[in-house]
């Protein structure tokens, strides 16, 4: 009987390592790539989705440029949130006052960029129509569809 462990242990083991290569394999070759969806342009989708006409296409386009420009101007902040910690540290005695403060004002800028951003929003629905704004706020609902919309992609830093 103590014969027959060592070969149902080895072929345990090797009944598992050939499951684990081929589920590594199988999307491969079935042509799924795990991780990667396929990209859709979001504004394509908006208009299928809302049957969206030229002119709110345009105010579409126009409202993704104007939260890209706020997005950008605030992308060089994250190094100064960085900066800002790192001063925190270096410091021989850490002073939490002033790592608040500079916190509530970095949050009180981004809080101003949301606001802005709502209310721009707000200015693109006003211009659709009752059954677009309805499917519109039905469907912001749903996880991540503002931000693929609104937000264009940019490409990954290093």
């Amino acid at each position: 009987m103590r014969s027959k462990l060592p070969w149902f242990l080895f072929a345990a083991s090797l009944l598992l390592n050939i499951f684990f290569v081929a589920g590594l394999f199988y999307p491969h070759f079935m042509g799924h790539h795990p991780g990667a969806r396929e990209w859709r342009d979001p504004v394509a989708a908006a208009v299928e989705e809302f049957s969206l006409d030229d002119r709110q296409v345009q105010e579409l386009e126009a409202l993704r440029a104007r939260i890209d420009v706020h997005r950008s101007a605030r992308r060089g902040d994250r190094e100064g949130f960085r900066t800002m910690i790192i001063d925190a540290l270096k410091q021989p005695v850490f002073d939490r006052e002033a790592l608040a403060q500079a916190l509530q004002q970095r949050r009180g800028a981004s809080g101003d960029m949301i606001v802005d951003m709502a209310e721009d929003l707000h200015g693109f629905l006003a211009g659709l129509s009752a059954d677009q704004k309805e499917a519109f706020l039905e469907r912001a609902g749903q996880r991540d569809f503002l931000r693929q919309l609104l937000f264009p992609r940019h490409p990954r830093r290093g």
